[in-house]
């Protein structure tokens, strides 16, 4: 259960903690739009797991930063992977975030900016990925960033049809950054406090 539990803690809790600094500081925003966020919160921590992630005690398993680091596998080479399941599965896992920017912010409403950020997160995912057994990879940066985009594509054909109820409290933000500091408190947390073994 603890395994469970203790990687949604990491993940819902600084982001929780910074929604009350903001709250403290003035900013409002509605029970809608932190539901949502939750839900993307929930979201990132599925793709953490289903990528496999590390974390610095994969660093310190591996006696050190240099030592993993010349140990890490990483391909530069684009299109070099295993194929198109590879690709088409990268592609889907991106996706809800490409839906869910736009959809909670109305300053992602811009292909460019929904892009980059997949861009951000997938970077996050691979750094995280090189003191581990799993390979850093060109391919699934470009794929993840390609998920995000055709996620906001998804969003601009059916978000308003279907997805547009409560509209108005949904997207009352704490900022124009609040995604992209959600995903780097969830990555740090993550990387830097939890270790699976502690539950074996």
């Amino acid at each position: 259960m603890l395994i469970t539990i203790i990687p949604i803690i990491l993940i819902l809790g600084p982001v929780m903690a910074y929604q009350f600094v903001q709250r403290l500081c003035g900013r409002r925003t509605t029970a809608f739009h932190y539901i949502w966020t939750y839900i993307m919160m929930l979201y990132i921590r599925i793709v953490f797991y289903l990528t496999g992630t590390g974390t610095v005690w994969s660093i310190v398993e591996k006696g050190g930063l240099a030592p993993a680091l010349e140990e890490a596998r990483i391909n530069l080479i684009p299109f070099h992977s295993e194929g198109l399941f590879t690709y088409c599965t990268n592609v889907i896992l991106f996706m809800p975030l490409g839906f869910l920017l736009p959809y909670l912010w109305k300053n992602y409403r811009n292909i460019g900016k929904t892009a980059l950020t997949g861009l951000f997160f997938s970077a996050l995912i691979e750094i995280a990925q090189l003191p581990t057994s799993r390979v850093a990879d060109v391919d699934d940066l470009m794929m993840n960033t390609l998920g995000a985009a055709l996620g906001y594509v998804a969003w601009r054909l059916i978000g308003g049809h279907f997805f547009n109820r409560k509209e108005e409290q949904r997207v009352i933000s704490l900022g124009n950054s609040e995604p992209v500091i959600y995903i780097a408190l969830a990555w740090s947390f993550m990387f830097l406090f939890y270790n699976w073994k502690w539950f074996i």
